[in-house]
């Protein structure tokens, strides 16, 4: 569900371009600039997960001593460089979508899916957001952590909440930017 041709804001963002307002153009610029560093934070902490494999298979395979904790510093930088993926993927529509379905549409009724869809997605998010809050709250108190190197679990949660309360907020952003061009 590409919104090209919807499409007046910063990389592709569903800003119309006729009648945006200033606010919005600000709100989506600075979005995009907050999405796609954190985005690029989320490469540079799967580009580490790749570094500790290396350096785990080289050191267990050539020198006999691999690197302690590999499995759970991969698991954990990998899921923290995905859930930074998250706002930046949505906020320029960048989600893999079924358009085979909805090829033969008029524009208008594409619109009406698209922004029924980022409803939907906000619905998500938010639950995420919150259900992820909870467990954030719960490894906190619990002190738990790691099994071999003592990571606590609630730094890998604290991003994972960041990240979703964020993509949470751009999805919101959608569906406003999806009604105001509803109405024209």
């Amino acid at each position: 569900m590409n919104r090209e041709a919807d499409s007046g804001g910063p990389a592709g963002h569903p800003v119309p371009s006729g009648g945006t307002s200033n606010i919005e153009s600000v709100a989506w610029g600075a979005m995009e600039v907050l999405t796609r560093a954190l985005a690029f934070a989320g490469g540079a902490f799967l580009l580490v997960a790749t570094g500790i494999t290396l350096v785990s298979v080289i050191g267990r395979y050539g020198f006999g001593a691999p690197v302690q904790g590999d499995y759970e510093l991969v698991e954990i930088t990998c899921a923290v460089g995905v859930f930074l993926f998250f706002p930046y993927t949505h906020a320029v529509d960048g989600n893999i979508t079924a358009d085979f379905f909805t090829a033969g549409l008029s524009a208008q009724k594409r619109r009406i899916l698209d922004c029924g869809n980022d409803v939907v997605f906000t619905v998500v998010a938010i639950l995420l957001t919150w259900r992820l809050s909870a467990g954030l709250m719960e490894k906190f108190a619990s002190g738990e952590t790691t099994i071999l190197i003592r990571i606590p679990l609630w730094w890998a949660y604290s991003v994972a909440v960041l990240s979703m309360f964020l993509l949470s907020i751009v999805c919101l952003m959608r569906v406003i930017a999806g009604i105001g061009a509803l109405r024209r």
